[in-house]
């Protein structure tokens, strides 16, 4: 690709394959465009236990940090770039996802419906003994025999976390056998993770290519199974 022009306002450059494109000219383009090429943003900063890797999806990142993994929403897409010089602000984005307020009773209500196909751990939601959905909204492979997930797993992105995209977030007022419920912005987040994984989109490579063989091997089984 070529920068054809570059000022205070936007970025205007030819991609390889003749097609120019203009966006603007803030931290998180100027860094996908100018430094990385229109490639996946990644940062590593190992003596603190720091790794930041843009998914496929632009202006989304997952972050780890001492083994805890979040994933980051398009609107916080410069201020995660900018927390590259700053490693104070990347603690200050984790401490903003690990205090997000939602009623887990609440989350109960609505998930009550799929029965013992979701079990509620402290670690946060198991589904089918396949895959966990954190409590800040982020999915991993579930270890069946230790209990816990699989931190050692490694996705074709070059994290442990499995990346499922949710385009947008909002609050939610739905109905429960418990009346009417509201669920906030990250509840949303991990609704829309679990009912994704319940029954996963198989022709997404995207996420098949995440996850282990043996694993899609389950779910194409299930898939079967629940055809017939």
């Amino acid at each position: 690709m070529k920068i054809l022009e570059k000022n205070k306002s936007h970025i205007i450059y030819k991609e390889d394959n003749g097609i120019v494109s203009i966006v603007p000219n803030t931290p998180y383009f100027h860094m996908k465009v100018v430094e990385w090429k229109n490639e996946r943003i990644k940062f590593d900063l190992p003596i603190e236990g720091i790794e930041v890797l843009e998914t496929f999806n632009g202006m989304i990142f997952n972050i780890s940090l001492n083994g805890k993994t979040i994933t980051t929403r398009p609107n916080m897409a410069d201020a995660v770039v900018k927390s590259f010089t700053d490693t104070n602000s990347l603690y200050e984005i984790f401490d903003k996802y690990n205090n997000n307020k939602y009623n887990i009773q609440l989350l109960k209500g609505v998930l009550e419906k799929h029965g013992d196909r979701i079990r509620i751990l402290p670690a946060g939601f198991v589904i089918d003994d396949i895959f966990l959905v954190d409590r800040t909204g982020v999915c991993w492979i579930w270890d069946s025999d230790r209990q816990e997930a699989d931190k050692t797993h490694r996705t074709n992105l070059g994290s442990g976390a499995v990346c499922i995209v949710v385009d947008k977030t909002q609050r939610l007022k739905l109905k429960t056998s418990n009346g009417l419920v509201e669920i906030d912005e990250m509840g949303y987040i991990i609704l829309s993770k679990i009912e994704f994984l319940m029954d996963p989109n198989l022709n997404d490579t995207v996420f098949t290519h995440q996850i282990p063989k043996k694993v899609l091997k389950i779910l194409e089984r299930n898939k079967a199974e629940n055809l017939v």
